[in-house]
């Protein structure tokens, strides 16, 4: 056997011991970036990865085993000494592995066409519903902007601006990761939200499931279904119980906790034709506590003016929200 081949035959069989460790059914972080560097250190890896991820996913997995336990087919391999043998799990694998070696010959995919990369945008003043090639849904709010790449090991996604309900199918080898610049959600299965209030501000709610939310320097928390937390600037504050299987802002309502009126303000103009604007930008700081019909800029507006005594008018290109 030339060098070539041997080299061949060795990525090979390190692509199945990968595929093995990363389809049980947990692994740690320590694993996924040990996973990572080996994936992009050749683009031969990401190839083979590929093909025995997609055999061990196929339905000839279980015909191959069964082959695989009366001996695998002669695909002009030899048998390895009993005294390398691997242990029981990996034998099996490699079992299939044999067998299947004589199908993957047949299949030939560039590292380019294993990653798809997307990019979606709500126009201001709508929502959009997005179908994702995993089978996850995601709704955006009106100005939001997201980005995704999936790939045979990882599904991430992008969060440049505005907010998004995600309602994630569930994958054992896969995880579901969120990047909001200066936090990030992770999750294998669930349904959540994640609010860009600003450029340092992120709110997350969970309403089914579990997610972790990384915010950096060590800051980490574990949200169950019915939770959820404001982070940004050094602060963390936990929000009130979230109720319901997805976010009031999708039917045009948002519950404010002793939220800003600047943050009220930018979820109003995410859905209205008009942008409402502040004569005073310390109105913005100003806080508010209820349920607003965020779909009607004018009902919001009356009920602000009402709470702390301000006045609101109508122009010909925007409301303007004043003392």
């Amino acid at each position: 056997m030339n060098a070539a081949h041997q080299e061949f035959d060795e990525i090979d069989r390190q692509a199945a011991q990968w595929v093995d460790r990363m389809n049980r059914p947990l692994h740690d972080a320590e694993v996924a970036a040990e996973f990572d560097r080996w994936i992009m250190d050749d683009p031969r890896h990401v190839e083979s990865y590929a093909r025995f991820q997609a055999l061990w996913q196929s339905g000839s997995l279980y015909h191959a085993l069964q082959a695989g336990e009366e001996g695998p087919e002669d695909c002009g391999t030899a048998a390895e000494p009993a005294a390398n043998r691997a242990p029981q799990a990996w034998k099996q694998f490699a079992a299939f592995a044999g067998a299947a070696l004589c199908l993957v010959g047949l299949v030939s995919l560039g590292a380019r066409a294993l990653v798809s990369e997307s990019r979606y945008v709500a126009a201001q003043g709508a929502t959009r519903a997005v179908a994702l090639a995993d089978g996850s849904k995601v709704r955006l709010s009106g100005g939001t902007r997201m980005s995704v790449r999936m790939t045979p090991w990882s599904r991430e996604v992008s969060l440049q601006q505005g907010e998004a309900f995600f309602d994630v199918a569930h994958e054992k080898l896969r995880t579901f990761s969120v990047n909001t610049g200066n936090s990030s959600v992770t999750v294998l299965g669930t349904a959540f939200d994640i609010d860009l209030v600003d450029h340092e501000t992120r709110v997350v709610r969970v309403y089914r499931g579990l997610v972790s939310v990384d915010a950096g320097a060590g800051r980490q928390w574990r949200l169950p279904a019915g939770s959820g937390i404001e982070v940004g600037g050094g602060r963390v504050r936990s929000l009130g119980e979230v109720r319901g299987d997805h976010p009031g802002w999708i039917d045009g309502w948002f519950d404010a906790d002793d939220t800003s009126v600047q943050q009220l303000v930018r979820r109003i103009n995410r859905g209205s034709r008009l942008p409402v604007v502040l004569a005073d930008p310390g109105l913005g700081d100003l806080l508010v506590t209820g349920r607003f019909q965020t779909s009607d800029a004018e009902m919001v507006l009356e009920a602000v003016a009402a709470i702390h005594d301000l006045q609101w008018r109508k122009e010909p290109a925007r409301y303007v929200l004043s003392r």
